[in-house]
């Protein structure tokens, strides 16, 4: 199939279409622009607000438990460990063993 041919266009047409098409690009990186800025400062101001609950908790915390120290520890049992002791062999069970 062959295609239509395109109408020959004017310098005046040419001109006015790379004019648009610079512009359109030009906004382009201003609305994006715009909208870059917009989102961090949404986000610092979120990050921000996040910050400020996180230190207002902890310092209601703090106030809460002021003796409270974090560490280490380890339970240390008042009663002996168990240790394998055979058991005593009853009396009654020492007789007939030596009667055998």
């Amino acid at each position: 199939m062959k295609s239509l041919p395109l109408p020959k266009t004017s310098l005046l047409g040419r001109i006015g279409l790379a004019l648009t098409s610079v512009l359109a690009i030009i906004a382009g990186f201003a609305v994006a622009s715009v909208l870059f800025t917009v989102l961090l400062v949404v986000g610092l101001a979120f990050g921000g607000w996040l910050w400020w609950q996180f230190r207002r908790l902890a310092r209601q915390a703090r106030k809460a438990h002021p003796g409270f120290i974090e560490g280490e520890y380890t339970v240390v049992s008042d009663q002996p460990a168990l240790e394998h002791q055979p058991a005593p062999v009853a009396p009654s069970r020492q007789r007939s063993r030596r009667t055998l």
